[in-house]
């Protein structure tokens, strides 16, 4: 009776451990969610300093950019830089201004990206809808969440979030050349107070005004 006995025990732990196996991605891309949700909550919008590189495939690294940057939920953002050279980038959700000072031109897009990952950072719906989001392992202070479009991109490859006490510390984002691009946030502010036209953007008078889609 023993001999006819361990044959169905074999089988059920391999048909246990095969289960396990298979639910492990599930259960880390849930637990990704999770987390960051947990990152998310409360959160309608968010106010940062800013460093902003690039690396390139031979580990090259670019001129370092500053500026400040906000947010608001659902997709809503400022980019304002300030060195080397000041530049103006908002969308107010449904239009995107980009200001070149400098040139003394802005050109106007209709904002259509729904897989610009500075939407996914505030909004739950875009990253669900746009991504497949696994946890990485801890690196010093930062938990690191690996994101990879679920359509492929002509513009991103892969995204990385880096979390640290619930605060966006850092956004790396992966070109289709391979190259990196790096977003180092510092004096991150939560719900900041924002006016209602602070995401609103009128060109000054005498400036070049391009307007690159049908409409605008």
């Amino acid at each position: 009776m023993l001999k006819t006995l361990k044959k169905p025990m074999k089988v059920n732990l391999l048909i246990l451990s095969t289960l396990l196996v298979l639910s492990l991605p599930v259960m880390a891309e849930n637990n990704a969610n999770q987390l960051l949700d947990e990152v998310r909550n409360g959160l309608q919008s968010m106010s940062a300093d800013f460093e902003q590189y690039e690396i390139d495939a031979n580990e090259r690294q670019s001129e370092i950019l500053k500026g400040k940057m906000w947010l608001n939920a659902p997709d809503q953002f400022k980019w304002e830089y300030f060195d080397p050279a000041p530049q103006l980038i908002i969308a107010n959700g449904e239009k995107v201004w980009i200001y070149d000072e400098d040139l003394e031109q802005v050109t106007i897009k209709q904002q259509n990206s729904t897989q610009n990952p500075i939407y996914v950072l505030l909004n739950k719906n875009e990253t669900d809808k746009n991504y497949q989001v696994k946890l990485e392992e801890t690196a010093g202070d930062l938990q690191w969440f690996n994101m990879t479009p679920n359509v492929a991109s002509d513009e991103i490859k892969q995204v990385w979030l880096g979390i640290d006490n619930n605060n966006i510390k850092i956004l790396k984002l992966k070109n289709q050349l391979d190259n990196i691009v790096v977003f180092e946030f510092s004096n991150v502010i939560r719900n900041p107070e924002l006016p209602d036209d602070f995401f609103t953007f009128i060109p000054p008078e005498g400036i070049d005004i391009i307007r690159d889609s049908m409409g605008l």
